[in-house]
């Protein structure tokens, strides 16, 4: 009888907790008509992503900063670790200037209230007038917080160039 009793305790807090739950959707079984599976496959994550980006190469440092927890970490390709106030500062004053953000197959991982969203990325960059173009691979964190979508970590890494083709011998 305790083995029962031990063993619905367990079954139930693993319920409760959602143990096993899972990150497929409804439509996520068959795979879109290119053929290519859906990974992921949360809508409003991506769509949270999305506007994050369009924010970020607007400038629109207000709507951006509602995206944002406030002890959001960004960590530039560079190596270099921001608070929320030093990255929109660094908006702000032109720092960073982004012209293009690209992301390319990205998946997305759905825990409960907390997503990540990762791939690699071709972004524009324009500080100060001089133009520089990097490819990056990213890691992004959302958590859910009254029902939004809120960025909390940037993570990127340089990718390497491509190998260029020796030229051929005779």
């Amino acid at each position: 009888m305790k083995t029962r009793r031990w063993a619905l305790v367990v079954l139930g807090t693993a319920v409760a907790c959602g143990w096993g739950a899972t990150t497929a959707r409804a439509g996520d079984a068959e795979p879109p008509p290119d053929g290519k599976p859906i990974l992921g496959g949360e809508p409003a994550v991506l769509a949270a992503h999305d506007k994050r980006i369009a924010l970020t190469i607007a400038g629109d440092l207000t709507g951006l900063a509602a995206m944002m927890t406030d002890d959001l970490t960004y960590t530039h390709s560079s190596g270099v670790e921001e608070s929320k106030a030093e990255f929109l500062e660094g908006l702000k004053s032109g720092k960073y200037l982004y012209r293009e953000i690209t992301p390319r197959d990205r998946k997305v991982r759905v825990h409960g209230d907390a997503a990540i969203v990762s791939g690699p990325a071709h972004i524009v960059i324009e500080p100060g007038g001089k133009r520089t173009e990097l490819e990056l691979y990213f890691t992004e964190l959302y958590v859910k917080e009254g029902g939004r979508w809120r960025m909390a970590l940037w993570q990127s890494t340089r990718l390497p160039a491509p190998a260029t083709a020796a030229p051929a011998t005779k």
